[in-house]
């Protein structure tokens, strides 16, 4: 089921603003061609855009917005070149660099797999444009001129027109610093007419040039000529020109039938990347308005949490009051009392605007835990909106779209009306007003309402289906607070707020005199239960104070336990390793003695030798058991089943890491590199895991298979590599985006001729291209594996890749 807004109730809720910052935040113009465009969704699709949003918002939080610069809208030229057209070299330029800019977006989705896998699902479609990039991209240049590299014919024809060129302007040159025609030229300057090279003659000196008059100026007093003498050269100049014309013509059309083969591809691409700029530029507006992703209820409720007006935050975030809003759950209506510029009409909006913003798929200015349903219909009687046209008066106005409001009311409908039945006689208008809402609550219309009247305030006494609440205000100081408070109404502070503008005594005395009683004590039983709320909402901020500082006091002290037991672990180690270092005194000193007693009795001295080494034995494994504990905090035991050639391990012993040179599972022992050079070899009980590896389930599930079938599998190395004409790929010098083009080309080249490994020079530079390779390298289709160079292979400053079969 869609929904139905009216102009009217948009351009009430200013929707039009809405739009303007998601315009603002768009970065092409086809991005802003679908913020225009934007239809009410259905909840399973506002479901899925919400969630795509939340996606992206995480990214660009992360690591900014992507790139769209080339981005632009080429529909028109597309429809040029399928209907055969040539394009032209400049239109030719945008839709190269709408494919480099088009693999440089898609490969920004596929990078981020992990986090928006429903985006990477959902642009999928996105085509690389490969065989057109192969041709169109290597074809014009930077400066948008066909390139003579790729069409040398265009380079011969390029020079032999500057030779032309050169040899005419060398021969006009020496007829005009000539001595025997020194006074014949207006100036000593040539120009070209109609492609041709002419000279500037004086009039009376015309005959003393042979050639042809192409022009005469203006006055009369200058004769352009062309001097016989280049006459002929200029004939082919003119053929050359023509030559070259018609070889870039025939090179362009070329290149429009190839952009023409890939039109709905480059058509598909528009429309994907168009929708992706228009969800990166709705996660930029949420994280504006810090907003979120509500739940989509199938049921027709709201229930919003810490909601904010979005364009009054906009405007300025710190003095927005954030408030809990909700209707659907036990009642149907809210009826919202309170003084006047207490906030009520913000508080209409901010329901219709997070209904509407959620009606079209976008973060709303509340909290996560939000709910909201996808309402048909949202009616809005909010502010002067009487028709004007029709010469209508306030109340007139809202009568006529009252009843329109009435006839279209459904349980889908959400209605929102600012004070109403206003502009008439009291007593009738709250007589009517009640009556409306009776008739419009039997639809199960979800609505909003703000109200001065007294009568509407007791109707959620007398009916479950309303709700009273109020936008409190402080009676002291006579300021609202913005606050809403749901179950209680509010006081209009009518005469208060008159006294505060500065309204006499006598009338502020005399209009208490004419309130009757019922109304008086209406009003103040309001007060009063305003006031007791207000100390019981200051009594439960003082109760959640206390609960924070005893949390606070809670985890200090769980804390100080962690230390206690760490500094007593620690504690005995030091203790362990001072007895063991005494040990060691009085072993040595037993063995000097044993050496000066073996003549007494032999197998006495050594049963006791044997003995001490039991104890120094015992004493060391404690010692390196307790040592293991002191560790624990970052490191697990060791197990070779989740480590793999190259990890980082702990050395206990040593308490320091290693890296991983080679896996000895027979003798249960690990070759260890130290630094950069300095070798060595631990036992597995020697040594410890850091625990970033631990979460690593994959891994953990692949060692349980291999486990299962009795295998250790050890990570083989990228074997050195040698680099020579066929294996090796130069990207010095290359921006990025060619750069990348580059080695998938060659990588297809390479794998098609059986080569294994490749080797990819990037450099050191600035480190932008080393790491956009090597971020390209884990996600290409072509590659199985790839390392740093090693020393002798140019290390860090190349890849070694090893391709696929």
């Amino acid at each position: 089921m869609g929904s139905n807004i009216s102009e009217r109730v948009l351009n009430i809720l200013e929707w039009n603003e809405i739009l303007k910052e998601l315009f603002q935040r768009c970065q092409t113009p086809i991005g802003v061609k679908v913020v225009t465009s934007l239809q009410p969704l259905t909840a399973e699709a506002a479901r899925n855009q919400l969630r795509d949003i939340t996606g992206i918002k995480e990214i660009v939080i992360q690591e900014g917005a992507p790139d769209f610069t080339g981005i632009t809208d080429i529909q028109s030229i597309i429809n040029i070149a399928s209907k055969g057209g040539i394009l032209s070299i400049e239109e030719l330029a945008l839709v190269k660099n709408f494919i480099i800019s088009s693999n440089r977006i898609r490969r920004f989705i596929n990078n981020h797999m992990d986090v928006i896998i429903p985006i990477v699902e959902r642009f999928s479609v996105i085509s690389d444009l490969k065989g057109l990039g192969e041709v169109l991209i290597p074809s014009i240049t930077d400066d948008n001129e066909l390139s003579t590299s790729k069409y040398p014919e265009l380079k011969d024809l390029k020079e032999k027109i500057f030779n032309s060129k050169k040899e005419i302007e060398k021969r006009l040159h020496n007829l005009i610093y000539s001595s025997s025609m020194d006074k014949i030229f207006q100036e000593k300057i040539h120009t070209t007419i109609n492609n041709r090279y002419v000279l500037l003659v004086k009039a009376n000196m015309k005959g003393r040039v042979k050639g042809r008059v192409h022009d005469l100026s203006s006055s009369g007093a200058t004769y352009y000529i062309e001097p016989d003498a280049v006459s002929g050269l200029n004939n082919q100049l003119i053929v050359l020109q023509m030559e070259l014309q018609v070889e870039i013509n025939r090179i362009l059309r070329i290149l429009s039938r190839e952009v023409s083969r890939f039109s709905s591809e480059i058509i598909d691409n528009l429309n994907e990347l168009a929708h992706f700029d228009f969800l990166v530029a709705a996660s930029k507006f949420s994280i504006s308005l810090k907003g979120n992703e509500p739940e989509i209820s199938d049921d027709f409720i709201i229930s919003l949490h810490d909601a904010r007006h979005p364009l009054l935050y906009l405007m300025n975030p710190d003095t927005i009051v954030a408030n809990d809003i909700s209707i659907g759950k036990g009642y149907n209506c809210l009826i919202i009392s309170g003084a006047n510029t207490g906030g009520k009409t913000v508080l209409l909006k901010t329901v219709g605007l997070c209904a509407l913003l959620t009606i079209y798929g976008l973060h709303i200015p509340a909290s996560a835990d939000s709910v909201i349903g996808i309402f048909s219909k949202i009616l809005a009687d909010i502010g002067d909106d009487q028709s004007i046209s029709q010469s209508l008066s306030t109340y007139s106005g809202q009568i006529v779209i009252i009843n329109e409001m009435i006839e279209m009311a459904d349980r889908s409908t959400l209605a929102l009306i600012d004070e109403i039945i206003v502009g008439t006689n009291p007593r009738q208008g709250a007589a009517l007003a009640q009556a409306i809402l009776e008739s419009m609550i039997d639809t199960e219309a979800k609505m909003v309402i703000t109200t001065h009247y007294s009568e509407l305030k007791d109707l959620a006494s007398l009916d479950g289906r309303f709700c009273n609440a109020s936008v409190s205000f402080n009676a002291e100081t006579l300021n609202p607070t913005f606050n809403l408070r749901i179950g209680i109404p509010g006081s209009s502070f009518a005469i208060e707020i008159a006294r505060n503008y500065g309204m006499s005594e006598k009338i502020i005395s005399r209009s208490r005199e004419l309130i009757d009683d019922r109304e008086i004590t209406t009003e103040a039983l309001i007060e009063s239960i305003q006031k007791h709320k207000e100390m019981m909402d200051e009594e439960q901020k003082r109760i959640e104070g206390l609960k924070e500082q005893l949390l606070r006091e809670k985890n200090r002290y769980i804390d100080f336990q962690s230390k206690v037991k760490n500094r007593i672990e620690e504690i005995r180690s030091e203790r362990g390793i001072e007895f063991l270092e005494e040990l060691r005194k009085h072993r040595d000193e037993i063995a000097n003695r044993i050496t000066d007693l073996q003549k007494s009795d032999i197998r006495a001295l050594g049963k006791l030798q044997q003995d001490i080494i039991k104890i120094d034995d015992d004493i060391s494994t404690k010692l390196k058991r307790d040592s293991k504990k002191r560790f624990s905090n970052s490191y697990i035991p060791f197990d070779p089943k989740i480590v793999e050639i190259g990890d980082s391990v702990f050395i206990v012993p040593l308490e320091r890491e290693g890296r991983i040179e080679s896996i000895d599972i027979s003798e249960m022992s690990i070759q260890l590199l130290l630094g950069n050079s300095i070798k060595t070899r631990y036992k597995f009980d020697d040594l410890l895991i850091p625990k970033t590896r631990q979460g690593d389930k994959e891994r953990l599930k692949a060692a349980k298979k291999i486990e299962k079938e009795g295998i250790i599998k050890i990570k083989s190395r990228i074997p050195q590599t040698v680099q020579t004409s066929y294996n090796t790929i130069d990207l010095r010098g290359l921006k990025v985006n060619d750069a990348l083009f580059r080695i998938e080309q060659d990588f297809d080249r390479m794998i098609r001729n059986g080569i294994s490994a490749a080797i990819v020079i990037h450099g050191h530079g600035t480190g932008a291209l080393k790491k956009a390779v090597r971020s390209s390298l884990k996600f290409s289709p072509y590659v199985r594996d790839f390392r740093p160079g090693e020393y002798g292979e140019g290390g860090d400053g190349v890849s070694i890749v090893l391709l696929r079969d």
